[in-house]
């Protein structure tokens, strides 16, 4: 997923067989949306169910907000 080896974790929730990747930041970036789509691929590749994907934060910048739409990963924030 990288280019190399890393470790990945991913905060989840399964209610009614729904999986929920959620992940929380002070801020996010572009780079911090697309890498968390990423993972929720590899989730889906591992587990065998497609996540919605949330992510929580206080700071999200216009052009983050853009790109998570495009990505289909939910974003929940203050401003």
């Amino acid at each position: 997923m990288l280019g190399f080896p890393a470790y990945v974790e991913a905060d989840v929730l399964v209610r009614d067989n729904v999986h929920v990747l959620i992940e929380v930041k002070a801020s996010v970036s572009e780079g911090d949306v697309v890498k968390f789509w990423r993972i929720g691929r590899l989730y889906e590749r591992l587990v065998g169910v497609k996540p919605e994907l949330v992510i929580v934060s206080p700071f999200v910048d216009e052009k983050s907000i853009e790109t998570a739409k495009r990505l289909n990963v939910r974003v929940y924030t203050g401003t």
